[in-house]
């Protein structure tokens, strides 16, 4: 994990971090299931009703960086997939 200060002194360099990102182990490859689930459900349900909805993982994909397959896909809203707080329901 990259440890990024919650109130850094200067701008942070994103390009460096994506850098460092890439390095790691599998990191592509959890890039890679994200990008295929997504076009995995687009073919399925088709572009306009997946607009302002996510591809959600229900096993994360940091557990289980293969992606565990269209059992382990659902679709949620951006809302409920990218709002979430630690100690309520969905945290692990």
């Amino acid at each position: 994990m990259i440890m990024v200060s919650k109130n850094p002194p200067e701008k942070r360099n994103y390009k460096h971090e994506y850098e460092l990102w890439k390095k790691r182990p599998h990191a592509m490859d959890i890039q890679y299931e994200h990008v295929k689930a997504r076009r995995a459900m687009v073919k399925e349900y088709g572009k306009e009703f997946l607009h302002g909805k996510d591809i959600d993982h229900i096993v994360p994909t940091r557990d289980d960086w293969r992606g565990g397959g269209r059992s382990n896909w659902r679709v949620s809203s951006e809302r409920a997939n990218r709002n979430w707080r630690k100690g309520q329901k969905g945290y692990d």
